[in-house]
């Protein structure tokens, strides 16, 4: 063209070329990114949907920090590494200012508020995981424990009873004339001088009341089907044991001293909680709960969830652990019997209790198991036909269909 020559305009605009690219700046796959080009347009690129911002430049708006754009970095900035070290860190300085300010939390409903929380922050790495679990495997854990909770309290408006001849009869056999709480206590209690073992025994008595959730809250993380499993014998358990004492309401050895019916005895973890200064867990075991019962001794769930943890995890543990399951059993029978807590037929009644539910609950469950199993196949192979067709590096679309990645919706 010469400097004389004029440029002209075409008789109609050059159409503007699109180009589209899938996965454009480390976008997920499926987020579609169209680039138009114009002869009068500088080349943008506009994600689709709400994908917002992904590449290295940024509008006005983005670069003065009032767009979407500083959201992203920050999502982007904060790796699951990073988010699990934050809500750890938020979680122990929670945990040590409530214990500070109001003490340790030793009642079930703050122990399981502490523990959603301790698996909220564990579930940050993969939000996802917080939420399913959330609705489709805790809560209503928590709805049947309020419900047992409650029920458990009013159940001390008994029917008929309360009941301890039996009791006091079989412990007199054994004990030779008198139940063994009299005789231990007498051997190894001295009011006003506590030992190492009463801080013991206390130790182990309390842990009845976190133990099962702990164990529930790892099993969730680590192995989602034994959790299922898990949480069905254990509430299972617990509402037979709550049926026993609406039927069977029956007095611990500390109430049957009180009214008469065995020789003197000390109820001493009160006496251990008023002695470290927790004034406030005492009066739960004195009358500062209405929703306890005092009435409920048997079966003792306190012995029979000791024997539901060595059952189920016996065949699968190694000998240390199977040391410890043991010795956990063992060590909540002393401390019961001792504390004056439950007679040694509470506790035999909620050992058996315990075997009936393992062995009686595992043959539902395994066929429970097998015929879930049955009706997966048979939707897979009706709806088969129908599937499109799947690639194999998709991990999110083989888990829809049930795929390998799918395990964690198993029923058990």
């Amino acid at each position: 063209m010469t400097d004389g020559e004029t440029l002209e305009a075409p008789d109609r605009e050059a159409e503007p070329e699109t180009a589209v690219s899938v996965g454009l700046n480390g976008e997920q796959p499926g987020a579609v990114a169209v680039v138009t080009t114009s002869p009068h347009t500088i080349p943008t690129a506009e994600p689709a949907g709400d994908a917002g911002p992904t590449g290295p430049t940024r509008t006005g708006q983005d670069a003065a920090g009032g767009g979407p754009g500083w959201r992203s970095s920050l999502a982007i900035s904060l790796t699951p590494r990073r988010r699990l070290v934050i809500g750890w860190t938020v979680f122990a300085v929670a945990f040590v200012l409530f214990t500070i300010f109001l003490g340790l939390p030793y009642s079930e409903d703050e122990i399981l508020l502490w523990l959603t929380a301790a698996l909220f922050v564990a579930s940050l790495g993969d939000p996802g995981q917080w939420r399913r679990g959330l609705v489709r495997d805790w809560l209503p854990l928590y709805i049947v424990l309020a419900v047992y909770a409650l029920l458990r309290g009013y159940a001390s408006h008994v029917l008929w009873g309360p009941f301890w001849h039996a009791q006091v009869d079989f412990d007199s056999f054994i004990g030779g004339g008198q139940p063994p709480t009299v005789t231990l206590q007498r051997w190894l209690y001295h009011p006003g001088d506590l030992h190492v073992w009463d801080y013991l025994a206390w130790l182990t008595y309390m842990s009845h009341f976190f133990t099962s959730f702990i164990v529930a809250g790892v099993l969730w993380k680590r192995n989602h089907a034994r959790f299922r499993r898990f949480v069905a014998l254990f509430v299972g358990l617990t509402f037979i044991g709550y049926v026993t004492y609406v039927l069977y309401p029956a007095l611990p050895p500390w109430l049957a001293s009180q009214t008469g019916h065995i020789a003197h005895i000390t109820r001493i973890i009160p006496v251990v909680w008023n002695h470290v200064g927790v004034h406030g867990a005492a009066a739960l075991f004195t009358g500062g709960n209405r929703f306890d019962n005092n009435i409920a001794a048997m079966p003792s769930l306190h012995a029979a969830y000791p024997m539901l943890l060595l059952l189920f995890f016996w065949k699968r543990a190694r000998t240390p652990l199977r040391i410890v399951l043991v010795t956990y059993v063992l060590a909540m029978a002393f401390t019961l019997v001792y504390a004056g807590e439950h007679f040694v037929l509470d506790e035999v009644v909620g050992w058996t209790y315990a075997m009936v539910t393992y062995f009686v609950g595992s043959r539902l469950l395994d066929k429970w198991g097998v015929w879930g199993r049955k009706r997966r196949e048979e939707r897979s192979l009706a709806v088969a036909p129908a599937l499109p067709v799947v690639a194999s590096t998709d991990r999110e679309a083989v888990d829809s269909v049930g795929g390998a990645g799918g395990t964690r919706g198993r029923p058990w």
